[in-house]
């Protein structure tokens, strides 16, 4: 849960624009994009939105299943469920199958170009070819400049090519643990011992909402995002039911 009086740094700014952005929207009346947003900064802005009381904004990503996200705030008289308002584009990359590319690879080229993290979503990455999520701002530049990868050369062009086959796929995990602490959740997740879960979390390998979970004993809220070096990604739906042991039931998905 995101308290906004302990917010500071980067994320106090963070802050500012989100609430500059609601005054935009509500009292000018212009709607306003944000750029790519990780998990730990689209729940800073739920915690901004509801403490303003704001509800006319949405989250968007390029595709469902998209973990960066850019944000945009409405006017209360604008639909804001139409998705082509957003200012992303994909890009598709082609490359020879034997060049191996990975999304670390496509991600520190991007970065070369001095392109800004923010002006990149999500990247997915697969045999020969890679889709990626930029705002429309930086597609010219990288269509005129983002020709090779490392020491890989690559062919970019607009649109999202064979999406379906790089989208990542939930698998359904489901069973008991002993309750909600975070070292116990991690242990199922994992198929870990308890400890081993413990020794994780104390090595800050464990992250819920995009951030950095170290509260061994702590509660995991649902629904939540649970992302565990080494072992992936976990989307957490529900805690539901009590087994005849005193076993709370538990119900995940694994992005494969």
């Amino acid at each position: 849960m995101i308290h906004l009086k302990e917010l500071s740094g980067d994320e106090k700014i963070l802050q500012s624009r989100f609430q500059d952005a609601i005054y935009l929207a509500q009292v000018r009346n212009q709607p306003k994009f944000t750029g790519f947003l990780d998990i730990r900064q689209q729940e800073i802005l739920k915690a901004v939105s509801a403490a303003a009381g704001f509800s006319s904004w949405r989250l968007y990503g390029g595709f469902p299943e998209a973990e960066r996200k850019v944000a945009g705030f409405f006017p209360d008289y604008v639909e804001p469920d139409g998705l082509d308002m957003f200012p992303i584009m994909p890009l598709t990359a082609h490359f020879r199958e034997q060049d191996k590319l990975s999304h670390r690879d496509f991600l520190g080229s991007l970065m070369g170009l001095r392109i800004s993290r923010e002006l990149v979503g999500d990247i997915l990455v697969g045999n020969g070819m890679a889709v990626f999520f930029v705002l429309e701002k930086a597609a010219p530049v990288l269509l005129d400049e983002f020709l090779k990868v490392g020491r890989v050369g690559i062919t970019l062009s607009k649109g999202a090519q064979n999406l379906e086959e790089l989208r990542p796929k939930l698998v359904c995990v489901s069973g008991t643990v002993s309750s909600a602490r975070l070292d116990a959740v991690v242990a199922f997740l994992t198929h870990l011992s308890r400890g081993n879960a413990q020794e994780m979390i104390r090595q800050e390998r464990v992250k819920v909402d995009g951030q950095v979970r170290t509260d061994i004993a702590g509660q995991v809220q649902v629904p939540s995002l649970l992302s565990i070096r080494g072992y992936g990604k976990y989307a957490l739906h529900s805690f539901y039911g009590v087994s005849k042991k005193g076993r709370l039931h538990i119900k995940a998905g694994h992005y494969q």
